[in-house]
């Protein structure tokens, strides 16, 4: 099939979930973010706020944390997976980036999520791994998780609440290939 460098770039995206240490050049950084503000929301209401963490004794901590609510879960398999001494919620990525959003926006969640979609595919078009970070929100659901990222520093803008999030850097092996795609996920009405 024929393509062009965004479908390219949509095809190659994976979940990275090992990552060099290396910090991701600034100038790609400010890319990626840009590609985020480009999203598009309800009514252009661009309801979000990106919180960019690329401190690692920060994001080791937060880590820490977002572990001990897999430890916690009702989810058997995110139990399992954190038991392992060697599991690193963030796959020690070397960025984190939060987006925030007003909820009293008309479709936050759905608007934060297709501003990282953006930055992830504006990643992978640069050869920058990404991962997406559900454990994020779960522990800021929680009023103990809530109490973390204020003792850790970490505020969002009054009022907004985190509705997505991703892990960034580069990464530290061939990148998997696709798992197969589902057959019967289209239906087309003519």
């Amino acid at each position: 099939m024929n393509t062009n460098e965004t479908i390219g770039s949509i095809l190659k995206r994976r979940s990275v979930r090992v990552y060099k240490p290396d910090q991701v050049d600034l100038d790609a950084l400010e890319l990626i973010l840009e590609a985020g503000r480009y999203a598009p929301s309800a009514m252009n209401q661009q309801p979000w706020h990106f919180t960019v963490i690329r401190n690692r004794a920060l994001l080791d901590k937060l880590d820490a944390s977002c572990k001990t609510v897999f430890l916690e879960s009702d989810v058997d398999a995110l139990r399992e997976v954190a038991r392992r001494d060697d599991f690193s919620v963030f796959y020690h990525a070397p960025i984190l980036i939060v987006v925030t959003g007003d909820p009293n926006a008309l479709a936050p969640q759905y608007d934060c999520a297709l501003a990282m979609q953006n930055m992830m595919l504006a990643a992978a078009s640069m050869d920058i791994g990404s991962c997406w970070m559900h454990s994020v929100m779960m522990l800021h659901a929680t009023e103990k998780g809530r109490i973390v990222f204020r003792e850790l520093g970490i505020v969002f803008p009054e009022g907004y609440n985190p509705y997505s999030a991703a892990v960034f850097g580069y990464s530290a092996a061939p990148l998997p290939e696709p798992e197969p795609r589902k057959s019967d996920s289209v239906t087309i009405i003519d």
